[in-house]
């Protein structure tokens, strides 16, 4: 994996808990499908990240297709994953559980 410049010294150990995310080929991002029971829980899940971007100023590339939601997770400047990425992903996994992800 590659890291941003100048990111915390805990953020290798952070990113390695998140066992439900892939890398992304180009090893500067981190990617997650979430599957939901409905379109509107896939709905209500995407609404709470997009407030928190709005708070936190990074946004993913994402994608919905009726109950499913694929997030990536990567920053531009510096280049790389960074502590902003890991924050935002583990506010996904934790977003989605409480909302319910589909067995």
């Amino acid at each position: 994996m590659i890291f941003s410049e100048n990111q915390p010294f805990d953020l290798p150990g952070r990113a390695s808990k998140l066992t439900a995310w892939s890398v992304t080929p180009s090893r500067m991002g981190i990617v997650r499908e979430f599957r939901f029971t409905t379109f509107a829980a896939a709905w209500r899940f995407m609404t709470a990240v997009a407030d928190e971007c709005k708070i936190k100023r990074h946004h993913p590339s994402w994608h919905n297709l009726y109950n499913q939601v694929t997030v990536t997770w990567t920053t531009h400047k510096p280049l790389g994953l960074s502590i902003k990425d890991v924050e935002m992903a583990e506010f996904c996994d934790r977003t989605a559980e409480q909302i319910g992800l589909k067995d």
